[in-house]
C-alpha cells in the first residue's frame, strides 16, 4: 500500500551549505523508494552575517521514511 507522508526539515548555513543538506535529505528518502510530491520553505529568517536558517516541509509517497 502506497502512503504520503510529510517530513519537516530545519537547515542552518549559508545558501551553499543549506542546499547541500537539502539535497542529501531529498536523496535519503529516493533511495528509501520514496517519489518526491512537493518541497516547500515553511519558514526562512536570515541568520548571521551571511547565514539562513530555513525550514522545509517534504511530502513525498511511496514507504515510509525510517526515523534516525
Amino acid at each position: 500500500m502506497e502512503k504520503v507522508g510529510a517530513l519537516v526539515v530545519d537547515l542552518e548555513g549559508n545558501t551553499h551549505e543549506i542546499t547541500e543538506k537539502l539535497n542529501e535529505v531529498l536523496e535519503g528518502i529516493y533511495e528509501e523508494g520514496n517519489e518526491i510530491v512537493d518541497v516547500k520553505v515553511t519558514y526562512a529568517k536570515e541568520h548571521g552575517i551571511d547565514g539562513f536558517v530555513i525550514v522545509y516541509t517534504i511530502i513525498y509517497k511511496g514507504r515510509e521514511v525510517p526515523e534516525e
